[in-house]
């Protein structure tokens, strides 16, 4: 190795002119050493798993004192094993980024090492991106959460809606039903009160029998009658007088002419 020289020019009248300085050779670069790692059949993750624990098994120095890297050689394929190219360089010899082509059993491969303080800058660089992502896959979750929650609780109120608005509508259809047959029943007997055919309809619907299948309620000129199937009278209740007048019609008589 050489020495530095240091000249200096100097006048005749003895005062220092320049310096010439003859900086040292350049250091030779890290040396690199390697070795071959047979990996047995299995998924890629444990083949590399397990050509990492042979390659500290095997390093050169204590793992403590050298950088290790680790490349696959071979591509992967279902039973059958894997090569891997484990490389060494003393972490001493690594001040900056390095960056090696290496040859392992007739294969090239190109490696790269870093000096400690670029992985730790790595390492918090690759922390820091894996909390935001974890923060925005958070806030995500929680916005979809919100508008799911929203869009449930939407669907509820408007179930609810359609509900109270189905049943205000039965309600006023009844209303309107009812105002309607009272109508009827005022024009068809203007003479009659409106309480005798709903006592009548009421007194039908207690007396009917068990089995009667009664289709049709009729009031007609202050005689109720009622369609219902069968040879028998479809009432029970013998205080009032039933006549049948028809293949299925039959006639319910006032309550006066029943008793």
């Amino acid at each position: 190795m050489r020495t530095p020289l240091d000249l200096r020019l100097v006048e005749a009248d003895g005062e220092a002119v320049t310096d010439i300085a003859f900086d040292e050779a350049p250091a030779a670069p890290p040396r690199v050493f390697t070795r071959a790692i047979q990996a047995p059949a299995g998924w890629p993750w444990e083949q590399r798993h397990g050509a990492q624990l042979a390659a500290r098994h095997e390093a050169p120095l204590p793992m403590d004192q050298v950088h290790l890297q680790l490349k696959r050689l071979t591509p992967w394929r279902s039973n059958q094993s894997a090569l891997f190219a484990a490389c060494y360089v003393r972490v001493s010899e690594i001040q900056e980024r390095f960056e090696a082509d290496v040859e392992v059993e007739g294969r090239r491969a190109q490696v790269v090492f870093e000096p400690p303080e670029a992985q730790a800058r790595r390492a918090r660089r690759a922390l820091l991106v894996g909390v935001a992502a974890a923060g925005v896959a958070a806030l995500l979750v929680v916005s979809v959460a919100g508008a799911l929650l929203a869009r449930a609780q939407g669907e509820e109120q408007l179930a609810t809606l359609e509900h109270d608005a189905a049943v205000k509508l039965q309600r006023a259809e009844a209303s309107q039903l009812v105002r309607r047959q009272s109508a009827a029943l005022v024009a068809a007997s203007p003479e009659d009160r409106v309480s005798s055919p709903l006592t009548d309809l009421a007194w039908a619907m207690a007396a009917r029998g068990p089995d009667a299948r009664i289709e049709t309620w009729r009031w007609d000129h202050g005689v109720s009658q009622v369609e219902a199937r069968g040879e028998t009278s479809p009432f029970i209740d013998l205080h009032r007088t039933v006549t049948r007048v028809g293949a299925t019609t039959w006639r319910i008589e006032p309550e006066e002419a029943g008793r």
